[in-house]
């Protein structure tokens, strides 16, 4: 994945937003029309938290609560850790990675404008046809192979974290270098 394009890029600019004093039901017939697993809570356009369906399954159908006496305010998570527009996607990618979330709101002058989800950078990654580099075509001598992730050489039995596919074979570089 390209390092310096912006998260502003790649964002969802429709943000699903509720209110902390908003109850759980209305929050999530609004998540269900947007079609997704998050909603930020908001007061003046400025974020305070944000409650996603692991908050609803723990604070919520496990304490076997009714929804519609829950406010959002009572099961978000906070405080919301969030990015700048021209926060990098490999940086937000990095940011998820490390404190095991999967949205990232997008703060400009402390108002959310949109936000970044791991799909999002999936997405991206995708259309790069860079998936965090595990696939890539190269030539070696006479031989086409794709460089794939790592796994089982079909030939020497070693694990490698590069396997190169070289008639077939899922090889390690030593055995590929070998093959013929």
């Amino acid at each position: 994945m390209q390092a310096d394009i912006p998260a502003k890029d790649i964002m969802t600019r429709e943000v699903c937003t509720g209110n902390p004093d908003e109850t759980l039901f209305s929050a999530a017939k609004r998540m269900l029309e947007f079609g997704v697993g998050s909603i930020v809570v908001v007061e003046d356009h400025k974020p305070l938290g944000i409650v996603t369906e692991k908050d609803i399954l723990e604070k919520v159908v496990a304490k076997n609560r009714t929804p519609s006496e829950v406010k959002l305010k009572e099961i978000m998570s906070y405080p919301l850790i969030t990015i700048k527009p021209t926060t990098s996607v490999r940086e937000a990618a990095d940011i998820m990675l490390k404190r095991g979330i999967r949205r990232l709101p997008v703060i400009d002058d402390g108002d959310l404008i949109g936000i970044v989800t791991d799909t999002d950078i999936l997405g991206v990654s995708l259309d790069l046809g860079e998936l965090m580099g595990l696939v890539r075509e190269r030539s070696f001598g006479s031989f086409n192979f794709v460089e794939e992730m790592g796994g089982k050489c079909e030939r020497c039995g070693r694990f490698s974290e590069h396997l190169i596919e070289v008639d077939g074979l899922k090889l390690c570089e030593d055995c590929a270098e070998t093959f013929g």
